[in-house]
């Protein structure tokens, strides 16, 4: 259950974020101090899933850029061994 909530957390602060007016509508009683504390959670909630979303992100582009400098080592180091040969 953990790994799941890990895995999508943005859409369950979404699915939460869209039940809190349906929730007010409903139970319209509801002090408005709860609802400011319900929207400041969220928010919060919000921010956490996205610090997480942009390390995942900035992570994958520094994955990829290793990448791309190794494949442009290995051509330099075919066209260096190319050109020994060719002497």
């Amino acid at each position: 259950m953990k790994n799941f909530v890990s895995n999508h957390a943005v859409r369950l602060i979404g699915l939460l974020g869209s039940l809190a007016p349906v929730l007010v509508a409903r139970y319209p009683g509801v002090p408005w101090e709860a609802l400011v504390g319900c929207v400041a959670a969220l928010l919060g909630l919000g921010e956490v899933a996205q610090r997480k979303q942009d390390a995942k992100q900035a992570a994958a582009w520094a994955m990829a850029e290793a990448g791309q400098l190794a494949l442009a080592e290995i051509e330099r180091l075919k066209e260096k061994q190319a050109a020994e040969s060719a002497h």
